[in-house]
């Protein structure tokens, strides 16, 4: 009688043990890279009709991108519901690319001339090794047709523009980098406290079964 509640015990706490492994909590999105705020109130290069923009970024460590935001500029009434992208190891490189929906959130008015927006969109999970690559942005589709622009903030990417080339250092309008965000997870992931708890309960709880069941069996 007593070895079959040591038995049922032990189903318990490695049930519990099994649960602890199953809890691990998923790493969340972070910014792998930033370049800096949405500016809005300098210039834009188009990302449309043809013409497009590639920023540098940097990974300091191995990481899984899944997404990028950027500031994008529209006509009033007007928003990106779409926009090509890319992102390779040179400037314009495609090693990766697709076309992926846009999520848009306001930023600002530019004098009833511009409409400043937060754009956000998905891009699948791919992993990447440390170093430097290029994010590359073109073929914006807007709900009525016109084109859109991808803000200038002058932050510390390199950047490149279809006619110009590299834009970094030009005097004026058109000068320097560009707004955006790069997401994704490390692979490095700090479990939560509760975590830890839960894996210490059922790490204790077998041990002490364990003998119990030793002594069990030995009386």
């Amino acid at each position: 009688m007593e070895d079959a509640k040591v038995k049922a015990a032990m189903h318990t706490v490695y049930a519990l043990a099994l649960l602890a492994i199953a809890v691990v909590p998923a790493s969340a999105d972070v910014d792998l890279y930033s370049n800096g705020p949405i500016n809005g109130t300098f210039a834009a290069w188009i990302i449309s009709g043809g013409l497009y923009v590639s920023d540098s970024f940097v990974l300091s460590s191995a990481a899984t991108v899944t997404g990028a935001d950027f500031g994008a500029w529209t006509f009033p009434g007007d928003t990106v519901t779409s926009v090509q992208w890319s992102i390779g190891t040179i400037p314009y490189g495609n090693a990766y690319g697709g076309t992926a929906a846009t999520s848009d959130t306001f930023v600002s008015s530019l004098l009833g001339a511009y409409t400043v927006d937060s754009d956000s969109f998905s891009i699948g999970n791919i992993s990447l090794g440390a170093g430097t690559y290029y994010l590359t942005l073109q073929n914006a589709v807007t709900t009525n047709g016109s084109n859109a622009s991808w803000d200038i903030n002058n932050g510390p990417s390199a950047a490149y523009e279809t006619y110009y080339g590299n834009v970094n250092g030009i005097a004026g309008p058109g000068s320097g980098s560009e707004s955006f965000d790069v997401l994704g997870t490390t692979s490095a992931v700090t479990p939560e406290p509760g975590y830890f708890t839960l894996a210490g309960a059922a790490i204790f709880g077998l041990i002490r079964l364990k003998r119990r069941r030793v002594r069990a069996e030995s009386q």
